[in-house]
């Protein structure tokens, strides 16, 4: 009967060899650009919008991008969710926080934290605290119009969070 080698038998060179015609596939088909945007764009919308907000908050936004991109009405990836006209407050051209959003970097602790959620959400493994939320909106202002027959599914920090209506 035959027997699969698994990874921990090949030679160390085999293993180096493998990862770098993965990465050559990757980069060539430019999907390694596309991941790295994805997670990099939905990293700046995660801190621009929830910065400050307690544990859960910057997930929660991710979390409401991966529902978006996964939702037919949106857009397929997370960077297209990220930059979509008028979703966004934090990327309007006309908020104060929009000039932050591009300029933060990685030596910000709180938009490393934002890399690493949307690196999971990017790989598929970040847990949706927010039911399936497709909408959120501070708790400041009123809920909008367009979210009359929308199911609140939770709120965290200063957010609340919308599934919609189909």
């Amino acid at each position: 009967m035959p027997t699969s080698i698994g990874m921990k038998n090949l030679p160390f060179i085999t293993k180096v060899r493998l990862a770098a015609a993965v990465f050559v596939v990757l980069t060539a088909g430019g999907a390694w650009y596309s991941f790295e945007r994805n997670v990099e764009w939905s990293a700046r919308i995660a801190w621009g919008e929830a910065r400050g907000e307690p544990d859960g908050g910057m997930q929660a936004v991710i979390n409401v991008m991966v529902n978006r991109k996964n939702d037919p009405r949106y857009p397929n990836s997370l960077a297209a969710v990220a930059r979509q006209r008028w979703q966004f407050t934090a990327f309007n051209n006309d908020d104060p926080n929009r000039p932050k959003l591009e300029a933060v970097s990685d030596d910000d602790p709180e938009f490393q934290r934002a890399k690493r959620l949307a690196l999971y959400a990017e790989l598929g493994i970040l847990w949706d605290i927010t039911d399936g939320a497709t909408h959120y909106h501070s708790d400041i202002i009123d809920r909008p119009g367009y979210l009359t027959n929308a199911e609140v599914t939770t709120s965290i920090g200063n957010h609340i969070f919308y599934k919609a209506a189909d």
